[in-house]
């Protein structure tokens, strides 16, 4: 038990680092996802309207699992920056894109 608090106690210390790498990895993947998303990405070309679509859910599909993964985890570990990190970065981003696109319309 006690060999449990103690990592306990180095993880919640390890926080802001934590918090930090979270958000820059995040945002790598989001670039990521949207070169993917978009066809730019090498050996992600599309050709058909199909392919296309399959692409996009794959990107979806990663987003989400990986948005659900990181809350569950930093909440089970009890970093709360970490938390707040993932969630900010996972969301924000593609939220000001909708908005910057939704403005040009």
């Amino acid at each position: 038990m006690n060999a449990v608090l103690r990592l306990r106690r180095r993880i919640r210390r390890a926080d802001r680092r934590t918090a930090a790498a979270v958000a820059i990895g995040n945002v790598v993947l989001l670039t990521m996802l949207l070169a993917m998303a978009v066809g730019v990405l090498p050996g992600f070309e599309v050709r058909t309207r199909e392919q296309e679509s399959a692409v996009q859910g794959s990107a979806a599909r990663i987003f989400g699992c990986w948005l659900a993964g990181g809350l569950l985890l930093f909440a089970a570990l009890g970093t709360i920056r970490a938390l707040l990190a993932h969630l900010a970065t996972m969301l924000a981003p593609p939220a000001l894109l909708i908005l910057i696109l939704a403005s040009r319309m």
